[in-house]
């Protein structure tokens, strides 16, 4: 509750200064005309201090980086229902997240609810858009779990240079180990009422080392919309008709169930590589989302609210927040020529 109370200070400036800076770039155009843009990175900061309450638990932090791009395409008045091959974008990923469990002050790992663990992960995916109303994306990831994740490192420092009380249980985190998943998901949307109101359907898939699940659910959104083909809902900005942009800000609230066979984070690994604590996990848990896209030709900015149900037997639910920027570009001028 004291490390809340602290925490929650310095992330309040920073909540508002990633919420400014997205806005500003939403709402102006940088000086650029309608132009192909086959390039996107992205940002997104994850944390449950977000929510300006006094809780800190479980899902502590994450830092995700995109890069997506498209290969191949040129610019081109025809969409993908009009043309034989289907629009692809490629994307790599790099991410790092820790979590901790509810009481961090505490050093008796039999009072713990759930298991520290950090996690650094890169992944690589290729998105497919054979209709303007669905995806299809595969894709793979390899990363690390445990102290050369960096997470344990991270956490300590960020306390000790943001004045916040130490963590005092990362010698009982999930040990070391090389982790590769492989994951797969169908979009699927479905019109309400056009442009305004509809219902976009996804089908999850990850087959690996440290995660085994799988997930159903849906989100339906209301606003200004385009088909996924064209949203920054799945991100699909760039490449083939990113010349012709139309804004469009909308609302969107999800459900989902999500089935976990194997969790390392949560069970440990499934190489019987010991570690000294675990817990058991809920292999169904449901979530749901709430949040808000506001896109202008060269940037996107999402917020969104996660909730999740009980992750681990006997642990609480949780929530927390996810900020997000999009930036798009042009290709090189030497690609270009």
């Amino acid at each position: 509750m004291i490390l809340a109370a602290y925490k929650s200070n310095m992330v309040v400036s920073k909540f508002k200064l990633f919420f400014a800076l997205g806005m500003l770039l939403c709402a102006t155009p940088l000086f650029s005309q309608k132009a192909y843009r086959n390039q996107e990175l992205s940002i997104t900061t994850e944390n449950d201090v977000y929510l300006l309450i006094r809780r800190d638990r479980y899902y502590s932090n994450g830092i995700l980086f995109n890069y997506r791009f498209t290969k191949g395409e040129v610019s081109n008045s025809l969409d993908s229902s009009t043309i034989a091959s289907p629009k692809k974008i490629f994307q790599f990923d790099l991410a790092q997240k820790f979590f901790t469990p509810e009481g961090i002050t505490l050093s008796n790992p039999d009072e713990f609810d759930r298991p520290y663990a950090g996690l650094l992960v890169g992944g690589a995916s290729v998105s497919l858009f054979p209709k303007p109303d669905k995806k299809i994306s595969y894709g793979a990831e390899l990363g690390v779990i445990g102290e050369i994740s960096g997470g344990e490192a991270f956490q300590k420092w960020y306390h000790r240079f943001a004045g916040f009380l130490p963590p005092e249980g990362w010698e009982f985190q999930i040990r070391n180990e090389v982790f590769l998943n492989l994951k797969a998901e169908i979009n699927k949307q479905f019109t309400l009422l056009p442009r305004t109101i509809d219902v976009v359907t996804h089908s999850k898939v990850s087959l690996g080392t440290s995660l085994l699940n799988t997930q159903q659910g849906f989100d339906v959104r209301f606003g200004k919309l385009q088909n996924i083909d064209r949203s920054a809902f799945v991100n699909s900005l760039i490449g083939r008709g990113s010349e012709r942009f139309v804004g469009h800000n909308y609302f969107f609230f999800g459900y989902g169930l999500e089935y976990v066979v194997h969790n390392t984070l949560i069970g440990g690994s499934i190489w019987n590589i010991e570690s000294p604590h675990t817990e058991e996990l809920n292999h169904l848990v449901r979530h749901w989302r709430i949040g808000w896209a506001a896109n202008s030709e060269t940037a996107t900015f999402k917020m969104t609210y996660y909730h999740l149900s009980e992750e681990v037997v006997g642990a609480k639910k949780h929530a927390y927040i996810g900020l997000e920027l999009q930036l798009r570009f042009r290709p090189s001028k030497k690609r270009s020529q």
